[in-house]
């Protein structure tokens, strides 16, 4: 019998502001499926080491790569207004 898929925790926030955080809430939704690595990247269509650097934060991981494996894993991203005041010279 092969090695077992240990679940992951859920990111500590509710808001993903981050590839580290991102990594962690794509982590723990495959660990919850008791997908292995492999078995989901390719189902995402995306290599095994493309997925570990998204897993592990990588801030240099392709945006298209990213999308495959949210909606491999059926992660749906919603934009929410921030009420927070920025200053002129932040981007938003």
């Amino acid at each position: 019998m092969g090695k077992q898929v240990t679940q992951s925790h859920m990111p500590d926030t509710n808001l993903i502001l981050d590839s580290i955080n991102l990594g962690k809430l794509i982590k723990a939704k495959r660990t919850a499926m008791k997908m292995k690595l492999a078995d989901c990247a390719s189902l995402c269509n995306v290599g095994i080491n493309t997925l570990s650097r998204i897993e592990n934060g990588n801030p240099n991981s392709t945006l298209g790569a990213t999308f495959s494996i949210l909606k491999g894993l059926g992660i749906k991203l919603s934009y929410v207004e921030s009420s927070v005041n920025l200053s002129d010279d932040e981007w938003v």
